[in-house]
């Protein structure tokens, strides 16, 4: 995440709607912590029940989890985010730091990185993926500066968000 900083508290969140029973057994090994939840359903996966009949029924399941940014998190979301019909990662509550040479100062505000996979950031369809930087509203400089950061630059305009 570049030079962002995160306040005490922040959170990486997955987010994953799984369709398939094998899918949801191999998040639940994954995060037994997680919440799984749909069709009026709402468990901790340790309390899912393992009977792939009785999770049938209950499918598709949204998977919910937020841990403390600098957990593994993103990296245990690999195992589950290839077999998701739609997920996001996002890290919330981060700091932008102060860039002297576009006169920006620090940012505190509505920051944060969201990916989002086979879907845009409202879970409706998309090909592929899309990296939102949350930046406060009218701060494209700050987007573009991000962006630069990684090789890149700003595909499409601003839109709201969180």
């Amino acid at each position: 995440m570049g030079d962002a900083r995160a306040y005490p508290g922040a959170t990486v969140d997955l987010d994953a709607e799984l369709c398939r029973v094998e899918d949801v057994l191999k998040a639940r090994e994954m995060f037994p912590q997680g919440w799984y939840s749909g069709g009026g359903w709402h468990f901790r996966g340790i309390d899912l029940p393992g009977d792939a009949t009785a999770l049938t029924g209950m499918l598709p399941l949204t998977l919910s989890v937020a841990e403390p940014v600098g957990s593994d998190l993103p990296e245990r979301a690999a195992g589950v985010l290839p077999a998701a019909s739609w997920g996001q990662i996002a890290w919330m509550a981060l700091s932008w730091p102060a860039v002297p040479e576009l006169d920006l100062g620090p940012e505190h505000a509505r920051t944060g990185v969201q990916a989002c996979f086979n879907s845009d950031a409202n879970h409706e369809p998309a090909a592929g993926y899309t990296v939102y930087a949350h930046v406060h509203p009218f701060a494209g400089e700050r987007a573009q500066h991000l962006a630069r950061q990684i090789g890149h630059d700003v595909v499409g305009p601003g839109e709201h968000g969180w």
